[in-house]
This record gives structure tokens, C-alpha cells and sequence, in this order.
């Protein structure tokens, strides 16, 4: 008779949901989510979820340990690389087995003008003066444009800030991008866009965004994902229920 394993999620995407969902359908799975919390109104999982922080690294190994966790997906962000490095520091520590799992990234196609960088700043050092430059961001991470007095930022958020809390040199778009690359070119247009900087998030969500970016021929500065996470790591939800069957044998 094989251990039932109790997995944790660490969860904040749809192919966090998704992988949930599918999890939360086999009894041989006790399932809990884990939330960071930055989402006002974050969608209802299939399965307990814990909500905030769990005090980095060390409060994460000692929750593991308290509640008697024998494996960790981490479907976080492709960016969340603080999350991702206390998950790898806290299972290592309590000796659990972890897996990552995450979007593909996005390829650059032949048409495709991508500049890639390392982070926001070395996009904006990059980017010529007096350029209009789209970022999908919240306000804080939009914040080094405050660098570059030059450039007119038209950022993209959920949540449009406060006049006092907002960059002089910013455009506020509220919502989320469209699915329709037409839109986005007539959004890019309207808006005079000549340069584009994004996060290689992958995934079919905002890809329009770089659709977009091909058939008006504007750069795009591509923000690299953080360093590669070098344990088992997967792109598909059939990959991660095969790596839980293996944990589960070797349980």
C-alpha cells in the first residue's frame, strides 16, 4: 500500500490552478495551496489554501515540518525568484523532495526584434531618448522609469495608482492585456508605442502583446528569467503527475 502524499502547491497561476484542479481529483493526494497574498481578489482553489507569507526560508521549513508536507510544486511566477529560492532552501533543509513547474518560455521568431536584458534598468539604459515605451507592470515595478525623465511610460496594471503615487513621465492603462494581437496593435498605435519591454512570461495570456510588437516591427526589450532552477523542473501538468507518481514510489 503506497503513502498517501501531502503536497503543497505554491500557487499564484493559472497552470497553478490547473494543476490543483487535477491534483484535487486523486485520493491519493492531500492537497494544500499556498498564496503570496499581492492579488486583492485571487480566484477560489479546489483545495485548502493558505493565504500570506510563511516568514522565508526558515518559516517555510518549519511549516513543512509541522504539518507533515512530503513533496512541494512550486507554480509560481517565472520571475518570483525569491519564492522560488526559499522553496529550494526549505525543502532542502527539511529533505523533501521539490519540483518546479512553469510556462515555457516564449521563442523569438525571425520577424521578432528582441534586445535581451537582464532586468528593468538594463532595458532602460538600452532604450534611445524621448522614446514611448509600453511595460505591462504594477506601479512599483514600473518604478526605475523614474530613472529615465526622457521616456514616456505607458504602463499597464491592474491597478491604476493614486496622483501622488504616480511616475510624472507615466500613461496609466487599466485591465489586463488583451488576448487579440489586433488590439494591441490598435492600442500600440493609438498610444504612439515605439518600444516595447517585457518579461519572457510565456504561456498564451499576453503573448498578444509581442504579436503585436512583430507586426509593427517596434524592439522589444525581452527581461531574461532569473537563473535557472537546476532540480527537476517541468512545463506540463502530465509531467508534474509523473515525477509525484515516482515520489510516491519511492515514499
Amino acid at each position: 500500500m503506497s503513502i498517501k502524499l501531502k503536497i503543497l502547491v505554491l500557487a499564484g497561476t493559472r497552470e497553478a490552478r490547473e494543476l490543483i484542479k487535477t491534483l484535487s481529483l486523486n485520493a491519493d493526494y492531500d492537497v494544500t495551496a499556498s498564496l503570496a497574498g499581492v492579488t486583492k481578489n485571487p480566484h477560489k482553489l479546489a483545495v485548502t489554501t493558505q493565504m500570506g507569507g510563511f516568514g522565508g526560508a526558515e518559516g517555510l521549513m518549519h511549516y513543512l515540518q509541522a504539518e507533515g508536507i512530503t513533496a512541494v510544486v512550486d507554480a509560481t511566477h517565472p520571475y518570483a525568484a525569491q519564492i522560488t529560492q526559499n522553496a529550494c532552501e526549505a525543502t532542502k533543509r527539511a529533505t523533501i523532495p521539490m519540483l518546479r513547474f512553469e510556462r515555457a518560455p516564449w521563442k523569438r521568431c525571425p520577424e521578432d526584434e528582441w534586445h535581451l536584458v537582464d532586468d528593468l534598468h538594463a532595458a532602460l539604459e538600452l532604450i534611445p531618448a524621448r522614446e514611448t515605451v509600453f511595460f505591462a507592470a504594477s506601479s512599483k515595478v514600473a518604478a526605475p522609469f523614474i530613472q529615465r525623465p526622457d521616456l514616456t511610460a505607458v504602463i499597464r496594471s491592474l491597478n491604476v495608482p493614486e496622483r501622488k503615487d504616480a511616475l510624472p513621465n507615466a500613461v496609466y492603462v487599466a485591465g489586463m492585456p488583451s488576448a487579440d494581437w489586433r488590439e494591441e496593435v490598435a492600442l500600440f498605435k493609438q498610444l504612439n508605442v515605439g518600444w516595447l519591454i517585457s518579461k519572457n512570461s510565456g504561456g498564451n495570456s499576453s503573448y498578444a502583446k509581442i504579436r503585436a510588437a512583430r507586426e509593427l516591427k517596434i524592439p522589444v526589450a525581452m527581461i531574461q528569467r532569473p537563473g535557472s532552477y537546476d532540480g527537476i523542473s517541468c512545463s506540463s501538468v502530465e509531467c508534474v503527475l509523473e515525477q509525484l507518481k515516482l515520489i510516491e514510489v519511492q515514499a
